[in-house]
């Protein structure tokens, strides 16, 4: 205990010696600028990030967790922390070749013929060389940095301090649960140091694409990877923000834009499993064009229902319906006990007729994402991980196709993946109903079947009939209502598919035909 005291101390003043050097003489008004609030002027947001970069791995992970956090963080803020750079200063490869000893033993050599001392890359939690496996291939050996988890229990406990503080002599910083933060950096730093959870994901990410052309994910040498050492091919390749270099091997740059754009919605929207970091780094091109992402310590989750409140969202924004967008933000239980309901409504409805008539190709992603994130903030809603991982993605997304192609809209190819998964999710809920109606005529079989028995048992005919019959034209005005769902939805789902492929008149047309056949059933079920 007295040994960990003495730690905190240490990793206190080796903090606060950095911020002094860094001009942080005035801390408050930083933190009040960090979570947007009234400061004095000068003080610079690069200087936050450049601090952080300063105070090592935990705090490089933390600022990217503050990146995803729009309801804590403000959006010039953000900007300046998507750059944070995860390189930190090489470590000595006789401390590498320990972990490397440590994990395989006398193995080593069997294992390896030559790995370069000299690291090809360093970063927070890990520090990569290339190496060369005995059977000849060239690998790439990602090494888990040391005392890790040491380092990540020592920043988290000097955090939750720090907070304490604040929230005690701070009005207002509890309103900003700073602790559920710290608690998410310590869980996600410590996820993403488990190598063997990371081999898992890249193994999922194969499955997905095996048959995806033009898009690639790195063979992983599962059999001596381990939670300290990840063993992965080797990548030669041309870093995708390399548009020169990209245009002298012959490669078209709006095509590369479109491809990853696709292959990502098709994480979101079909796999519902994607990769949480797609900034440049993490993206490379080979000389066929084929796209290779790498690095799956960070990957994040939409699922089903989820998904389901996204694509009604998007109905909502197109049919101007208000009831069904609020039904996103109780979905995701956004609402505090500050949020002016009243106000929401009003900023929603804003919201909604904002972006009603714009085409898809009319919506600039940074700056929808922006008017949510303002939205967010302004009625005091909670951000859930969901979105906030995928709003950062689409940020880093956005950015990383725009290097590549100034004038390109990712929006542009979200109808594909919508209309997609829109027909998916029309096919489950269709066969939902499908079920619902099997049953209910199952149960008017057997109705009528007891009817005719019943018919047989002439002393308890005449009491029983006029219940039977009740029922019998109960479970039919059921069967109307399954029977109407069944042709108002399929008539949708046809005029969403017409819409979608660009024949306008015609989904038209089919919609008004079915708002007829919806009001004439409507009208014959319920008029018994």
């Amino acid at each position: 205990m007295f040994k960990k005291k003495i730690k905190l101390i240490k990793r206190f003043k080796e903090i606060t010696l950095t911020l002094s050097k860094l001009g942080f003489y005035n801390i408050y008004e930083y933190f009040k600028l960090l979570l947007g609030l009234e400061v004095e002027p000068g003080a610079k947001p690069r200087k936050i990030r450049e601090a952080l970069e300063k105070l090592g791995p935990s705090f490089i992970k933390l600022g990217q967790i503050l990146s995803t956090r729009p309801d804590i963080v403000p959006v010039y803020i953000i900007d300046e922390l998507i750059k944070l750079q995860d390189r930190v200063a090489p470590i000595d490869f006789k401390i590498i070749e320990e972990t490397l000893r440590r994990n395989y033993g006398n193995r080593l050599e069997d294992i390896f013929s030559y790995i370069d001392p000299n690291p090809l890359a360093s970063a927070s939690i890990s520090q990569v060389h290339v190496g060369y496996l005995k059977t000849g291939e060239k690998v790439a050996v990602k090494v888990r940095r040391p005392n890790l988890e040491e380092i990540i229990e020592l920043d988290s406990e000097l955090m939750y301090m720090v907070v304490d503080f604040l929230e005690r002599h701070f009005e207002g910083v509890k309103d900003f649960n700073l602790k559920g933060v710290i608690h998410q950096f310590k869980r996600t730093t410590l996820q993403e140091a488990d190598f063997s959870i990371e081999a898992q994901n890249i193994k999922i990410f194969q499955e997905n694409f095996k048959n995806y052309p033009g898009f690639k994910v790195p063979n992983c040498f599962f059999d001596i990877s381990t939670s300290e050492i990840l063993i992965t091919e080797f990548i030669e390749g041309t870093k995708i923000s390399d548009v020169e270099t990209l245009k002298k091997k012959g490669l078209d740059p709006v095509d590369i834009a479109i491809r990853l754009t696709d292959a990502y919605f098709k994480m979101v929207f079909k796999d519902g499993i994607y990769h949480a970091d797609p900034h440049p780094g993490n993206l490379f091109v080979l000389d066929d064009g084929t796209i290779v992402a790498v690095d799956f310590g960070m990957i994040a989750f939409l699922s089903k229902t989820k998904m389901k409140y996204f694509f009604d969202y998007i109905i909502a924004v197109t049919t101007l319906d208000l009831n069904l967008a609020i039904q996103f933000y109780e979905g995701f239980n956004m609402f505090t006990p500050k949020t002016d309901f009243a106000n929401f409504e009003a900023d929603l409805q804003f919201f909604l007729e904002k972006y009603h008539n714009k085409r898809l190709d009319e919506i600039n992603l940074r700056e929808m994402i922006e008017d949510i994130i303002g939205f967010i903030r302004e009625n005091h809603l909670k951000l859930p991980n969901d979105i906030a991982y995928l709003g950062k993605a689409a940020l880093n997304l956005e950015g990383t196709v725009r290097k590549l192609h100034p004038t390109f809209n990712p929006t542009e190819r979200l109808k594909n993946f919508i209309g997609v998964s829109t027909k998916d999710y029309i096919k489950e809920k269709a066969a939902e109903i499908r079920d619902a109606a099997e049953l209910a005529f199952y149960l008017i079989f057997k109705i009528e079947n007891l009817y005719r028995l019943l018919i047989r048992e002439r002393t308890t005919f005449q009491i029983v009939f006029k219940d039977i019959e009740e029922l019998q034209k109960f479970y039919k005005y059921q069967t109307g209502k399954i029977a109407l769902a069944i042709i108002f939805v399929g008539m949708l789902a046809s005029s969403a598919l017409f819409y979608s492929a660009g024949k306008e008149t015609l989904g038209i047309t089919v919609l008004v035909i079915s708002v007829i056949v919806g009001l004439i059933s409507f009208y014959r079920v319920f008029r018994f």
